[in-house]
């Protein structure tokens, strides 16, 4: 086979990764821009020994549920990966991807929620976009292209949130006003509820004296204000330079907001966010005394936790996050929460929990919103709790699925899972399930 060569293949299934499934004599081949129900000319780009992959040259018979990309960088930029897709298929494809993930770990749920969904563009409240300046002196910015290091330049990204496709329009031009030593690496975007804010890695920090002229080019480009953001070096937090005094900030609820600074985490998508703590809350009891949230960030699900306990605490790794989450409940008055810090990756730090050295036995719910390696450094712990209920929101089915059996061998049963929409177009699958403490074990 010449890897010139054009071949013809049928499409019968969607892969975890969002390619195409078709096989050449017999062998499993998966091509890129393939959709199933298709017939496709591609070429290889990859042989191994149980399975090929290609990249498709010609859709020959197209999908019923193919559509047009609604961005012209789609086919070469690594942000994206299904707006080929028809939206609604991809929720459905999603949905059956973590079903199938959970029986292959042999977990069955007794009622499958219906998928989270959203409007599918214009829903990115934040991007960090890679920069290179090229060799005529311009600046390039992308997302990086899969499986590369190399960057895709952008002039438009229609799944940011407004006014961050207008910023990515500006970004070149004022980077170019940079001081000429300064090497740019990543710049976040970011869009809150009450402003817009840019956050540049870059080689060194600026100067004193030239941070005036970065300010005013910023907001010459941007037609009004806009909060600057700085790191550089080993700086572990991003650094303000513009002159405003006000925070980030985004609402989860009607009268609950959260601020935060460029770095730590949120959840991109706020309308799924929304829709997500409002799930959480109909699927936990209501009047229970005491909840948990582990890596509880911020306070973005600790802090709603509160209208439904007596008494909330949560437990986050990193320290500036709990600071946060302490003046986040401060500034909306909540006082029946207690944020602590743990290592969760390893489960060290949870003998007691908060200030009362709570007795593990009062725990009624554990809520887990775990990063993609998983929960296993707190599922001793877990599986000793008591709780009677468990809410896992998971952004990787593998390791929920591997902390799954962790529950079930600690008497827990699946209730209820389903798809969350959080980045549509894209083949990262968000889920939320709900575990209850079975009353006999076997």
């Amino acid at each position: 086979m010449s890897e010139k060569q054009i071949y013809s293949c049928e499409i019968v299934d969607l892969s975890h990764d969002g390619r195409g499934v078709g096989r050449i004599d017999g062998k499993a081949c998966f091509i890129e821009g393939a959709l199933p129900g298709e017939t496709v000319e591609f070429r290889y780009v990859n042989r191994k020994r149980n399975y090929d992959e290609g990249r498709v040259t010609k859709v020959i018979e197209s999908a019923s549920h193919r559509v047009e990309p609604g961005c012209k960088h789609f086919f070469r930029c690594g942000g994206c990966s299904l707006q080929h897709l028809q939206h609604g298929t991809q929720l459905e494809f999603k949905q059956q991807q973590l079903i199938a993930s959970l029986e292959r770990g042999g977990l069955v749920a007794d009622i499958i929620l219906p998928p989270l969904s959203a409007p599918p563009w214009g829903y990115r409240r934040r991007a960090r976009l890679a920069v290179q300046r090229a060799k005529d002196g311009r600046y390039l910015i992308g997302f990086r292209n899969a499986g590369s290091r190399r960057i895709e330049p952008i002039t438009q990204c229609p799944v940011l949130a407004a006014p961050l496709p207008q910023a990515v329009e500006l970004l070149p031009a004022w980077l170019a006003c940079l001081p000429a030593d300064i090497r740019v690496f990543e710049v976040e975007l970011i869009s809150a509820d009450n402003s817009i804010a840019i956050a540049v890695e870059a080689s060194r920090f600026p100067a004193d004296e030239e941070i005036p002229a970065m300010r005013e080019s910023l907001e010459r480009a941007a037609e009004g204000p806009v909060q600057l953001w700085w790191k550089a070096g080993k700086q572990a937090r991003f650094t303000r330079l513009d002159t405003g005094t006000d925070s980030l900030g985004f609402a989860v609820a009607e009268d609950i907001n959260l601020k935060f600074e460029p770095g730590q985490f949120i959840q991109v998508n706020g309308q799924i966010n929304r829709e997500m703590i409002d799930q959480m809350l109909n699927l936990v009891p209501e009047g229970g005394d005491t909840a948990v949230d582990l890596y509880c960030g911020t306070g973005n699900l600790s802090l709603p936790l509160t209208r439904r306990f007596k008494q909330v605490v949560g437990i986050e790794g990193l320290p500036d996050l709990v600071k946060g989450a302490i003046s986040n409940a401060a500034d909306n008055n909540i006082d029946n929460v207690e944020f602590t810090v743990a290592d969760l990756s390893r489960g060290v730090g949870l003998a007691n929990i908060g200030e009362a050295n709570r007795p593990l036995e009062n725990i009624d719910l554990i809520v887990l919103d775990p990063p993609r390696n998983g929960a296993a450094g707190v599922m001793p712990w877990v599986a000793k709790s008591g709780a009677q209920s468990l809410i896992y929101i998971s952004c990787h089915p593998s390791t929920m699925v591997r902390d799954s059996g962790a529950l079930a061998e600690a008497g827990y049963s699946l209730k209820a899972v389903g798809v969350m929409d959080m980045f549509p177009h894209t083949i990262h699958i968000e889920a939320m399930a709900l575990f209850e403490k079975s009353t006999r074990r076997g």
